[in-house]
């Protein structure tokens, strides 16, 4: 088993699972589509990151509901969170802090699939700064 659980909910673009899958592919994370799977047990993971796309300026509800229902695996654990959604800049900054405020995730980034800069995978470069951080 690994440290690092990745747990995820994704649309119709497949964005947030495609980074999802790469965080944890670099990271030898345990993966989790929260549009498959609602019961998972925290207790063995240091630490937890949650990934979600954006609709209509909210976060995806399977996201939503996991961490409502399950705050208390949350103690003592390293949480973060990922958002993928349209906007770069100030846009993205405020859509992010709104987004980790309404989660209660404080330690949060967002990526966006037009950022100039990608890896040889076509990931934006800032997610592997995110890693790095993991």
């Amino acid at each position: 088993m690994s440290n690092v659980a990745v747990l995820y909910a994704s649309g119709i673009t497949k964005n947030t699972e495609k980074i999802a899958k790469y965080i944890g592919s670099k990271v030898d994370a345990d993966l989790f589509d929260l549009k498959n799977v609602s019961l998972i047990d925290l207790n063995e993971y240091k630490t937890i990151v949650f990934g979600t796309g954006i609709h209509a300026g909210k976060p995806y509800k399977p996201v939503v509901s996991f961490i409502q229902n399950n705050k208390g695996q949350f103690d003592g654990k390293d949480v973060k969170l990922f958002i993928c959604c349209m906007y770069n800049d100030e846009k993205g900054n405020n859509q992010c802090s709104k987004v980790s405020k309404e989660l209660g995730i404080p330690d949060a980034v967002f990526f966006n699939k037009k950022e100039k800069e990608m890896n040889q995978d076509g990931i934006p470069l800032s997610v592997d700064a995110f890693i790095a951080r993991l």
